[in-house]
């Protein structure tokens, strides 16, 4: 047994998982295990470093490739942690994050999901700007992070990752089933998550088609949810369309203003008042 399971799907990124792990080894906290779930992966490199890994505390489970929500639950089922943490095979964590998390939850029985601020790093850099946890904000946007932790029993308890979930959103879909209040939820003050950005990240990726049907997937699934929240969507819709109205109107008016005759000779008259005050400004 140990403290905490790290769950790491892996699909054809062989050469980000000696960062990765050792983002995990380098953890304040030591009472851990990973479990690499290797999801079909097809490439020589990822092939050959995972034939050759032979590290302490690192499990390997090879399956077909069935997607991210299936390889998580394939991971979690061995897992012999009574924490979980999801970790991409491309994502770091920080030295504290696993002592800091751990803590939170095992002071808090009714604490589901504990998880911090965020940076992106690689091809694109700085902070990941999430709003706090509400659960009606919740249902426009996922607001944690895939890499958070939480129990294994609760995992059990909600029936694991949806792995109808191909496209994406399988965490988001998940936390939805999870999470049924604030109080449940706590997020660390510091920066312990560090999320990748390269091109063709997999969410990234989610564009177009492939994004409009994992929300479609995600309403249709929890439609009770989004229709007690939300009871009178029309009055939204209507209300959304207003404010573009509206805005619309705003733009056509400063855009009638300033070719306007009017516009155009106060501007010329308050010309010189705008240097002088530029003057004045520079000499003090």
């Amino acid at each position: 047994m140990c403290e905490v399971s790290i769950i790491v799907p892996c699909y054809n990124q062989g050469r980000y998982l000696p960062e990765t792990i050792g983002s995990v080894r380098s953890q304040t906290f030591s009472d851990w295990e990973i479990i690499i779930i290797d999801d079909g992966s097809s490439d020589i490199e990822t092939k050959e470093l995972l034939g050759n890994l032979n590290e302490p505390k690192v499990k390997i489970i090879h399956t077909e490739n069935r997607g991210v929500a299936a390889a998580r639950n394939t991971g979690i089922e061995s897992a012999k942690g009574k924490y979980i943490l999801p970790l991409d095979a491309d994502d770091l964590i920080g030295k504290d994050y696993l002592k800091e998390a751990v803590a939170c939850l095992a002071a808090d029985i009714e604490l589901k999901v504990v998880y911090s601020n965020a940076k992106y790093f690689g091809d694109e850099k700085g902070l990941i700007s999430l709003e706090d946890y509400d659960p009606k904000k919740m249902l426009r946007q996922n607001l944690i992070f895939c890499t958070a932790l939480f129990r294994k029993s609760h995992w059990l308890k909600c029936g694991g990752y949806d792995e109808e979930f191909l496209t994406g959103w399988e965490d988001w879909e998940f936390w939805l089933r999870l999470i049924n209040s604030e109080r449940q939820v706590h997020k660390l003050p510091g920066i312990h998550f560090y999320y990748r950005i390269k091109k063709g990240s997999r969410n990234a990726n989610l564009q177009n088609e492939r994004l409009k049907h994992a929300e479609q997937q995600l309403y249709s699934k929890h439609i009770k949810l989004y229709r007690k929240s939300y009871p009178n969507p029309i009055s939204l819709i209507r209300n959304y369309e207003n404010l573009l109205y509206e805005q619309q109107q705003f733009e056509n008016y400063k855009k009638t203003l300033r070719s306007s005759l009017s516009y155009r000779i106060g501007n010329f008259v308050l010309l010189p008042l705008k240097y002088l005050n530029r003057l004045k400004k520079s000499s003090v």
